[in-house]
């Protein structure tokens, strides 16, 4: 039969998976260097053919166990270079070696403040947990779904995926199930990247009426640095100028870039939003291309 979990090695656990909870639900700063919750960082690995990194832990407290921290590109910067956007924390996993016996899924539940329901990708809502054991009878794991349950200061909304090992055939009577794995993440909505782009003229579109409220005019200063429109209330929006933060806004050109302005008169006028300087490359305004 297979030995109770410790007291030690459950306190160790739950200050691990709280310490989980705190950087994938609550956004706590995740610093890879040292987490004592998490035990020894022993191996560091770049992510699979996408951006990221996979950080390995070892917990004395928690023999037989391995902690896994996953990152990946933020899921919402919607920035279309995904090189250069920056990595967050997605997933958790802990995996035991050694199956631990006495750490029950009701255990887990009230330790942890799990709902009784589960989300799938597309918001479907299913009310209960216990997903059963495997369709193939030769395997004797058990699985368990839950959603976290949402505290003030949380960010985002996480699964929590627990897998058991059943009693196999010839075990001692009275053989309880034993934790295996739990697999805790994020629950980012699934972006393509024609969806990602989308929401970039969603989020461009939503600044440029927000800044125009503001009728931002020359003299006034840039609250966001990006490529500004140029307009008077005569010649409509006949320029288009990088402004950095906090600088002054110019005068706005009378002439559309299109034609010749080697004698242009300038004149005060308003400066509405185009798109940010990630955004740059390739955008299109009266027919004129930034080179970013």
């Amino acid at each position: 039969m297979a030995s109770p979990v410790t007291d030690a090695q459950k306190n160790a656990l739950m200050a691990a998976l709280r310490e989980a909870f705190l950087i994938l639900r609550d956004d706590k700063p995740f610093r890879h260097e040292e987490n004592p919750a998490f035990g020894v960082l022993y191996e560091t690995e770049d992510q699979y053919k996408q951006p990221g990194k996979l950080y390995s832990y070892r917990n004395s407290q928690i023999p037989g166990a391995s902690l896994e921290v996953s990152t990946q590109d933020d899921p919402l910067d919607y920035s279309d270079d995904r090189e250069k956007v920056s990595l967050v924390p997605y997933r958790i996993w802990l995996n035991f070696n050694s199956p631990l016996a006495g750490i029950t899924p009701s255990m887990l539940r009230q330790e942890l403040d799990l709902a009784d329901y589960w989300m799938s990708t597309n918001g479907v809502r299913f009310n209960y947990n216990d997903m059963g054991p495997p369709t193939d009878p030769r395997l004797n794991t058990h699985a368990y779904r839950f959603r976290a349950n949402g505290h003030a200061d949380s960010r985002f909304a996480v699964n929590v995926d627990v897998s058991y090992i059943d009693p196999r055939e010839g075990d001692p009577a009275g053989t309880p199930p034993r934790l295996w794995i739990i697999d805790i993440t994020r629950a980012y909505p699934l972006l393509t990247p024609e969806m990602r782009k989308q929401k970039r003229e969603e989020e461009r579109l939503k600044k440029r009426e927000k800044y125009g409220y503001m009728s931002l005019c020359t003299g006034g200063v840039c609250p966001e640095t990006g490529y500004w429109e140029g307009r008077t209330k005569e010649s409509g929006p006949t320029d288009i100028l990088r402004v950095e933060k906090g600088q002054k806004f110019d005068a706005v050109r009378t002439v559309p870039l299109t034609t010749d302005r080697s004698s242009c008169p300038m004149v005060p006028g308003q400066w509405m939003w185009l798109c940010s300087l990630e955004e740059a490359r390739g955008f299109q305004w009266k027919g004129f291309t930034l080179n970013g």
